[in-house]
């Protein structure tokens, strides 16, 4: 991994396991406990997005390492019987390009699912149309949340199947996975950073808990393993995972009593958190937090089921028999509408990610004489502008492509074997943190012109302008306040499809802690409205397989309007300019023309431009126009 910066993890040595010796060994397992098949996920135990590879089953089952995407490991005796190879791996759109190139045939079966079909929903349909020959299936319930079990429960009951949850990591050791381990220290950020103090935040989500029960008297536990949500309550950042400023841990809730749970892997953590007294620490020992929890009586659990593992609630239900569970956790709605304090550290650290976005884009499209560059020269140089303007690491890997790996939606590869080419489309999608551990995000794709004749292709003309015009679309539409995410990626995507074009993603998602934030989101299927002061992102996108995609990105704050009454703008918090040998001009309206000549003329002022916008005035000031920039 490129990796510079303070928190990085570049020293972890590398995992490249044999898929076929894994299948063996797992095979061995499943049989000797009669199962059939056996669900395998893309999460750890803390329902992460991201999981290192040394802790993933599923990319040491199937080889493909992307952010999501889950299987089903069969028995040799069912996959000969259904006719497929032993592991069933489920991918959305965002990864079918990426996972058929890494995937070995002769070992997975790939399903590529279409947009708005979700990978669970796939699966449940999978195990139900074999049913006759899955009997038994496994799970890991350290790695299923609550809300995917019941989920594969309900849609699988006409089946029969029988299930068989595992809790005591037993899949792990059957293929020796290396796991996690982390030592970071976790720390706490001032007020000034955040705008909430810890005990405001225990406060507002116990009045909201009694709310939702409609009982001002309720006794009632709050738990929750999903990072974000712990560094939002506490005011707390570790670092422990790549790409994520959030720390590991389970969070129990009691009153004003607090308790904050290590698991193996994460035990040895210094917990550096003095502002609230009442919190404690309990390190890899559940019989001392189930001794600590025991002390009182409560008759109400609550725990978002999407974020919570299956393993811990039911480990709560022999601490409290009695008590009743509710799915019902109001920290994603505490946490979606940003502080004005948290406002401005997203405004100060796009400043400075536009500022090492736009200098690493000017030296893609130049590059510099008589030097060869390749994807991995372009994943450094961005990870160095980032450290050079502060940032202390990374909220996502780097995506740094270069031609036809332009239009694989979240290719990590950078490869130092591929150089940077005259003519070619090069996309880079990157984020970092900065001291108060909010994420950044931002992509941009130029024309790779070393060779001041090196003119675009009509078709790289065309995916470019689009994808721009939809990008503006949803960037300066006064949207009725009452819409949903999913109607605002329609309004979005209906510019791509009115020129033939589609995207097999959304259209943007919540950002904060981590880049990707649960809660608002454009979309399809989403009902989340337009939360005021929420920050999201704004990227449509158009990929050719086999020649190159773009992605235009851009990352605003929702703000109740205030000359149209009922309904909201975006401010707009990335200020970097576009390629203009890629923008057809022609295809422009006069308010996509408007909007460009200002937001030019700004990236100029900022010296933030990447090419010469001509839509500026003669003698306007415009950065670092065509030529190479003096690094």
């Amino acid at each position: 991994m490129i990796d510079r910066l303070e928190y990085n993890f570049s020293d972890l040595p590398s995992y490249e396991p044999s898929v076929a010796q894994m299948h063996a060994r797992l095979g061995t397992f499943i049989e000797r406990l009669e199962l059939d098949a056996l669900v395998v996920t893309s999460q750890d135990e803390f329902i992460s997005e991201y999981v290192p590879r040394r802790n993933s089953q599923r990319f040491a089952l199937s080889g493909f390492d992307g952010s999501a995407g889950s299987g089903i490991f069969l028995s040799e005796a069912a996959a000969a019987r259904i006719g497929v190879p032993r592991f069933v791996l489920f991918v959305d759109g965002r990864y079918h390009l990426q996972a058929e190139s890494q995937c070995d045939k002769a070992h997975v079966h790939l399903q590529k699912l279409e947009l708005g079909l979700p990978i669970w929903s796939a699966l449940a349909m999978w195990l139900s149309t074999h049913a006759g020959v899955l009997r038994s299936v496994g799970y890991d319930a350290l790695r299923v949340s609550v809300a995917q079990r019941d989920r594969l429960f309900a849609d699988t009951r006409h089946g029969a199947l029988r299930w068989t949850g595992l809790t005591s990591r037993e899949i792990d050791r059957a293929i020796d996975l290396p796991g996690w381990q982390v030592d970071r220290p976790i720390f706490e950020l001032p007020e000034s950073m955040t705008g909430t103090a810890v005990a405001g935040n225990i406060a507002a989500l116990n009045d909201r808990l009694r709310g939702h029960l409609g009982n001002a008297g309720a006794r009632v536990c709050w738990m929750t393993c999903a990072a974000d949500d712990i560094g939002y309550l506490l005011n707390s950042r570790g670092y422990h995972m790549p790409n994520a400023s959030s720390h590991l841990g389970y969070l129990f809730v009691v009153g004003d009593q607090v308790a904050l749970y290590l698991p193996e892997g994460c035990e040895r953590c210094p917990v550096q958190l003095e502002a609230y007294p009442k919190l404690q620490v309990f390190r890899n020992d559940l019989a001392a937090l189930g001794r600590f929890l025991a002390l009182f009586d409560v008759d109400h659990v609550c725990y978002g089921a999407e974020s919570v593992n299956c393993a811990m609630p039911d480990a709560l239900g022999r601490v409290w028999p009695h008590a009743r569970h509710s799915n019902f956790s109001p920290v994603e709605s505490m946490r979606v509408s940003k502080t004005p304090q948290v406002l401005a550290q997203f405004r100060d650290a796009f400043a400075r990610s536009s500022a090492a976005i736009a200098q690493t884009m000017r030296w893609a499209k130049y590059g510099e004489a008589g030097q060869r560059h390749s994807e991995y020269d372009l994943a450094r140089k961005i990870n160095d502008a980032y450290a050079a303007r502060g940032a202390v690491g990374l909220s996502f890997t780097t995506i740094a492509a270069h031609g036809a790996n332009s239009a694989l939606a979240h290719y990590a590869a950078a490869s130092k074997d591929i150089a940077l080419d005259d003519g070619e489309l090069l996309l880079l999608d990157s984020g970092a943190y900065y001291e108060g551990g909010f994420a950044t995000d931002c992509t941009r794709v130029v024309l790779r012109k070393t060779d001041a004749g090196t003119q675009a292709q009509p078709w790289q003309r065309e995916i470019y302008t689009t994808t721009l015009k939809a990008c503006i679309k949803g960037l300066i539409t006064p949207f009725r306040a009452d819409l949903t995410g999913e109607e605002v990626d329609e309004a979005v995507r209906d510019v791509c499809r009115a020129r033939g074009y589609d995207f097999n993603h959304g259209t943007g998602h919540g950002i904060g802690i981590h880049v990707h934030e649960g809660g608002v989101r454009f979309a399809p299927g989403s009902k989340y409205g337009l939360v005021p002061n929420a920050v999201i992102s704004v990227e449509p996108g158009i990929y050719v397989a086999g020649k190159g995609g773009v992605r235009i990105e851009n990352i605003v704050v929702i703000h109740p309007s205030a000359s149209d009454q009922g309904k909201v703008e975006f401010e707009n918090l990335v200020a970097v300019g576009y390629d203009w040998d890629l923008i057809d001009i022609d295809m422009l309206d006069d308010d996509e023309r408007r909007y460009l000549r200002e937001y030019e003329q700004l990236c100029a002022e900022l010296g933030n431009s990447v090419t010469a916008c001509p839509l500026l005035q003669s003698g306007s000031p415009v950065a670092h126009s065509h030529s190479p920039l003096a690094q």
